[in-house]
């Protein structure tokens, strides 16, 4: 199993600098490659060189794949081709990601399945192959998502 963490965003709605902003004291990037690491061997990291946090992903992560930078969801497929199958995906702001949900998502049978929490999806996804069959993994619980100052903030105070 591997796993991609997304990291090519420009980080326009907080910083350019987001997968680096600490959370309860260490980078949000940090936080999701740990939760990355227990279910994959291989941890990759995709960017773009443009990305002002490419030095230091660079500097910090050994596995780093260079995407164009089309988009999202292009970059996943484009990342995705490069490290193959089975493969998580997840977005670098995300810190806090229970494992039970991996472990629902891992219980998936389609060929690509994606978390669906409280009725939002997170970015967080488990591919088996390319093709249609896929699967919303619905939870009940909230997967909290870093994207402004106020969600930054919010999930800061929760580490008291």
């Amino acid at each position: 199993m591997k796993a991609i963490i997304m990291a090519g965003g420009k980080g326009t709605r907080l910083s350019p600098m987001k997968p680096f902003l600490e959370v309860c004291g260490k980078p949000m990037i940090q936080r999701v490659y740990d939760i990355a690491h227990k279910f994959a061997e291989t941890v990759f990291i995709a960017t773009v060189p443009s990305n002002p946090v490419y030095i230091e992903i660079v500097k910090t992560f050994n596995n780093v794949i260079l995407t164009s930078g089309k988009g999202y969801e292009f970059d996943v497929i484009e990342a995705i081709n490069r490290v193959g199958f089975p493969v998580l995906v997840f977005p670098s702001d995300t810190p806090f990601i229970p494992d039970r949900a991996i472990y629902t998502l891992l219980a998936c049978q389609r060929d690509i399945c994606t978390l669906f929490s409280r009725g939002k999806y997170v970015g967080i996804s488990f591919w088996r192959k390319f093709g249609d069959d896929y699967e919303d993994v619905v939870i009940d619980y909230e997967i909290s998502n870093v994207n402004t100052k106020e969600d930054l903030e919010k999930i800061n105070k929760s580490c008291i």
